[in-house]
């Protein structure tokens, strides 16, 4: 599963670009990620790690998915991150980025990409419902973080 998704977002576009670089803000406004908190960097990461909880639900089922990943690129307009884990096993790859360009509304470009076999149309379902979501989730929280009394 391979998905690129653009929605217009309106919010200042400034305010959206720092939320997207920032992994430990995704909880607060993308359901796919429940929990984020920093990791150890090892040898080779060519940025910060996190332990990301990822979940999935579909109806009264939840599953999920604990990993590490670390920050693989960034840039003034967001940030990729990418599963590497330490633990000498191999495991399916994980791609989270999110870029957003200025406009009035602000234009963010999210990928997520999953390697492994256990995806389905049930879940591409799933994450099509959390776009809408996710999107005035991003605007609401990146508007607080200008101005945090809001």
């Amino acid at each position: 599963m391979d998905k690129t998704i653009t929605s217009a977002v309106r919010a200042d576009t400034e305010a959206v670009q720092r939320v997207l670089c920032d992994l430990t803000t995704y909880e607060h406004w993308l359901d796919l990620v429940d929990e984020v908190e920093p990791a150890e960097s090892a040898d080779g990461d060519p940025g910060p790690a996190y332990l990301v909880t990822l979940i999935g639900k579909i109806g009264p089922f939840a599953r999920r998915k604990r990993l590490r990943m670390v920050r693989s690129d960034a840039e003034e307009t967001g940030a990729t991150f990418e599963r590497r884990e330490v633990d000498g096993r191999d495991h399916s790859p994980w791609v989270l980025g999110a870029h957003a360009e200025p406009g009035d509304p602000t234009t963010v470009t999210m990928r997520l990409a999953y390697g492994g076999g256990l995806w389905s149309d049930v879940l591409d379902g799933v994450l099509e419902s959390q776009i809408t979501k996710a999107v005035e989730g991003l605007a609401l929280y990146a508007e607080r973080s200008i101005d945090p009394g809001a």
